[in-house]
């Protein structure tokens, strides 16, 4: 009511300016004010502040930060710190990106807002288009697989954007628009993390025989067989290598005891893609060129003498020389098992072998199999290998 009584002083006292006396500059400040003038507005706020009349003044600086005053936006975020929140929604309003970008982070933690209020207004410009080709409410049509993520808390809205980000990064666009995902708010699902603190989360009533993601609120991360548990602290990277183990890919570093025998002696549903184990380190011509053949990527190899040394008398010694780019390459996932040699298609460091690298090869876009029938196997960040328990013989 005060501010009501205010106006329309200013506004009488403005309009019973004679036709033949001279406007004053503060009588035109106000009429252009009262105009909608974002300068005069500001001008306006800064009398009133002069005058310690702070009320008055946030008045007439939201008005012409409204109407587009940059100079009155950045007095209200000065001065009254304590309404940010209401600012950037202004400054958002007027185009202002990196405003956008702050509003959308706040939203994706906050408990309050779900995420298909958040998508709607921010999905569009906070995420990449990679990302948003996997979302299925957007992309229904070409998803072939709809993967649930299940969270307990819209909190989790964050992680999902880094989950989407993250996958969309070593997502073989041939598969884009097969595999989607769909979040799920769960507010009673219940996760606990266990003495070699893995993440651990109660499934019951859960479905999703294809495939689902469990975000835990504490724990370390792992894959098991249509199951993903991430933790609350996994980053960008080892959301990638657990998404690559349904893809088909295996671990490239030393697996520890007892799951590196089952690996290593063969024992998977699914051959890996990246990964063959041989018995013995050098071979005749019929067993190399037999090798090379049943090789995932054999077909980017011209020639089977390319994955090995010769030695004499129709050996070769199983390993190619720096200068290939593909070709058969030790890997260190055998390591523990005697009599048993592993090797990659790649000489280099790969987030399969050690996820901080961050290196997701052309190649490997290319012997990824998204099918999400993911063989338990392929990694060693079950619950049972975990743990320390025997696998089954």
């Amino acid at each position: 009511m005060k501010t009501l009584c205010i106006l329309l002083g200013v506004a009488l006292g403005v309009t019973l300016i004679s036709k033949d006396s001279q406007p004053t500059s503060t009588q035109l400040r106000w009429a252009a004010a009262l105009n909608g003038d974002a300068n005069a507005q500001f001008e306006v706020g800064e009398v009133y502040q002069q005058q310690q009349r702070v009320s008055a003044a946030l008045i007439w600086w939201q008005r012409a930060a409204q109407n587009g005053s940059k100079k009155a936006l950045e007095r209200l975020q000065s001065k009254f710190p304590q309404h940010s929140k209401r600012w950037l929604n202004i400054a958002a309003e007027q185009g202002d990106e990196h405003a956008t970008a702050q509003l959308a982070e706040l939203a994706l933690n906050d408990p309050t807002i779900s995420w298909p209020d958040w998508y709607s207004r921010f999905g569009q410009s906070e995420l990449s288009g990679g990302a948003s080709a996997l979302i299925a409410s957007k992309n229904a049509p070409s998803c072939t697989r709809v993967v649930p993520v299940v969270a307990r808390s819209n909190a989790s809205k964050a992680r999902y954007v880094a989950l989407l980000e993250a996958i969309s990064g070593i997502q073989n666009e041939s598969s884009a628009g097969q595999i989607c995902f769909a979040w799920q708010h769960r507010p009673k699902q219940h996760c606990s993390v266990t003495d070699s603190q893995q993440a651990v989360c109660d499934e019951t009533g859960l479905t999703g025989d294809t495939g689902k993601i469990l975000l835990a609120q504490a724990g370390r991360s792992y894959t098991r067989p249509n199951t993903m548990v991430l933790g609350q602290s996994a980053t960008p990277e080892v959301i990638r290598h657990e998404w690559a183990h349904w893809l088909g890919f295996a671990d490239e570093y030393a697996m520890r005891m007892p799951y590196a025998r089952n690996f290593c002696m063969g024992r998977y549903a699914q051959q890996p893609v990246n990964i063959v184990v041989t018995e013995k380190p050098t071979m005749s011509s019929s067993e190399l060129q037999a090798l090379w053949r049943r090789l995932p990527w054999s077909s980017h190899i011209s020639d089977w003498r390319k994955l090995a040394r010769p030695l004499g008398e129709d050996q070769w010694q199983l390993g190619s020389s720096s200068a290939h780019a593909v070709g058969l390459y030790a890997a260190q996932t055998c390591a523990a098992v005697p009599g048993r040699y592993a090797w990659k298609p790649l000489a280099q460091e790969t987030l399969m072998e050690r996820h901080q690298s961050g290196v997701w090869p052309d190649l490997y876009n290319l012997l990824q199999q998204p099918a999400l029938l993911h063989d338990g196997e392929l990694s060693q960040h079950q619950n049972g290998a975990q743990k320390g328990e025997k696998p089954n013989e």
